[in-house]
């Protein structure tokens, strides 16, 4: 009952427009300075040759990622769980950790081994293996879903194998494969790192170049809008696209049994693809950075090291406490019921997402300038993360807090406990593993964040992503070995725990009834 809820909802929606504010100052900023320009300026620097070949490019580079993303996530997924192969807990953590590697990270360990590598199918390449565990993890997790009533259906009405995924189980995770390409393609769009060492000029490269070359913050802000247009619109179609939920769910959320595939054929193409997308991704970028830190003549020094790594902590970790107190209120309001306000709400953190570190940087210098001490300080510089990944806190806060029965607060508020009581007492005990693995992953990727890191960190600061970048963009990789090899080990944690059986309600591969067709 509306009355019973335990927090109240005009107080809830005031906080989430206080957030909103907060969160929509880069969108302002970028309108205000691109309205210091002329409509004539604008119209010549939108048509000029110049920026529709960048656009081109950029589109072109989204296209090609989720595409791949899309055939091979999703073929990698179901080869996972519906096939049988050898370790398959060993080769699902090993899909999963690419999660803990910079796309710049990426790149720079290719480079070091094909020095001449760069251009738009470079960048592909590099793009698809940064974001393929995306399109894996959110796939996975939808066949683990799968009421397995439908699929015997399917197979008593003759179904051959691959008429039964096609025709049954492929349309009931194609939100989640919509979502996996959501998140690949708005990573691709504000990606920074990799397509600045491979010389693929996107629109955060453009932008970035105004903005250090002619310091033409107008110019950079006209350019920004447009990324942000062509983010907001992918989102827009990806939301049509995915069309109504028809997703079907098992009677317990996840499948208590396993039906798989023991066909030695199909084990052995499983094992091929997945084993070549794991060389690629995993065991020649860990063979680059381990030799390259053992053949670096220079002696590493371990004091700036340490600080590096430190600082690279700190600040991540700030950030993320930030992201999960800013997702609260409207995680909450969510739990309570969808409203037009929340939805209006969520879809706006979502839009603001698409907004790359390069903008949120360009916006913050402008007004940090005006905040005094907290102008390159390790507050702005958090607070710039917490923007960037808001629409991760509030998607995994908001999971955590409807997995809390209604019923159990309902029976705590009949027993005379406040409303802060049942959140204190009752929801957050709940709800508080599963929302601490979103504040893991929002520090996970803030760790690896480069563009904002670049424009905001404080004068004399060095985190373990800006000195890869130093070293890396002039072809300094011996340098850069140890720095990358540290910042892909510390990550390589959280990733293994978001890996870990549970972490998403399930059950593990081992605690399953597994059955072979």
């Amino acid at each position: 009952m509306k009355s019973r809820t335990f927090l109240n909802s005009f107080g809830l929606k005031a906080l989430v427009v206080v957030v909103l504010a907060l969160l929509l100052q880069p969108l302002a900023y970028l309108f205000i300075r691109a309205g210091e320009k002329s409509t004539s300026e604008i119209l010549t620097l939108l048509t000029r040759q110049k920026t529709l070949e960048v656009f081109l490019t950029t589109l072109l580079l989204l296209v090609i990622v989720v595409a791949i993303n899309v055939v091979l996530g999703t073929a990698m997924a179901a080869g996972l769980h519906y096939v049988k192969i050898p370790y398959p807990r060993l080769f699902l953590v090993a899909s999963i950790l690419p999660l803990a590697i910079p796309s710049y990270v990426f790149t720079y360990t290719w480079k070091a081994l094909f020095p001449s590598m760069q251009g738009l199918w470079a960048g592909a390449f590099i793009l698809a293996l940064s974001t393929m565990p995306y399109m894996i993890l959110t796939v996975l997790i939808a066949f683990q879903k799968i009421d397995l009533g439908i699929i015997e259906v399917g197979r008593s009405l003759g179904l051959s194998k691959v008429a039964l995924f096609f025709r049954v189980i492929l349309p009931q995770v194609r939100r989640s494969i919509s979502a996996g390409a959501l998140l690949s393609g708005l990573y691709v769009l504000s990606d920074f790192g990799a397509v600045s060492l491979l010389n693929v000029e996107t629109l955060t490269v453009s932008i970035s170049n105004l903005f250090k070359s002619s310091y033409d913050r107008g110019a950079a802000s006209v350019i920004g809008i447009l990324l942000f247009l062509a983010a907001a619109i992918f989102i827009a179609f990806e939301t049509t696209l995915k069309g109504r939920d028809f997703e079907t769910r098992g009677n317990e959320g996840f499948q208590n049994s396993i039906r798989r595939i023991g066909s030695p054929a199909h084990s052995l193409i499983t094992v091929g693809v997945l084993g070549s997308y794991l060389i690629c991704a995993v065991l020649i970028p860990f063979y680059v950075l381990i030799s390259r830190f053992l053949a670096n003549p220079t002696a590493v020094e371990v004091t700036d090291l340490i600080t590096a790594a430190a600082a690279t902590i700190s600040v991540a970790a700030l950030g993320a406490l930030m992201a999960f107190a800013l997702s609260l209120p409207l995680a909450f309001l969510i739990s309570q019921g969808k409203s037009g306000f929340a939805t209006t709400s969520e879809r706006l953190i979502l839009i603001s997402h698409a907004l790359p570190g390069v903008v949120v940087g360009l916006a913050l210098v402008s007004f940090g300038s005006r905040l005094g001490s907290l102008y390159q300080s390790i507050y702005l510089l958090a607070f710039a993360y917490a923007v960037l990944f808001l629409a991760k806190s509030v998607a995994s806060t908001s999971s955590a807090l409807a997995l809390v029965s209604p019923q159990l607060k309902e029976v705590a508020a009949t027993l005379g406990k406040s409303r802060s009581k049942i959140a204190t007492d009752v929801v957050f005990p709940i709800a508080l593993p599963s929302m601490s693995l979103g504040v893991l992953l929002v520090f996970l990727t803030a760790m690896k964040e480069l563009p904002a890191t670049l424009m905001l960190r404080p004068t004399g600061m060095d985190t373990l992503a800006t000195q890869i970048w130093s070293a890396a963009s002039i072809s300094r990789f011996n340098e850069a070995a140890p720095y990358a090899l540290i910042l892909v080990l510390i990550a390589a944690i959280p990733t293994f725990i978001l890996t870990l059986p549970g972490t998403a309600k399930g059950t593990s591969a081992s605690e399953k009834k597994v059955s072979y067709l």
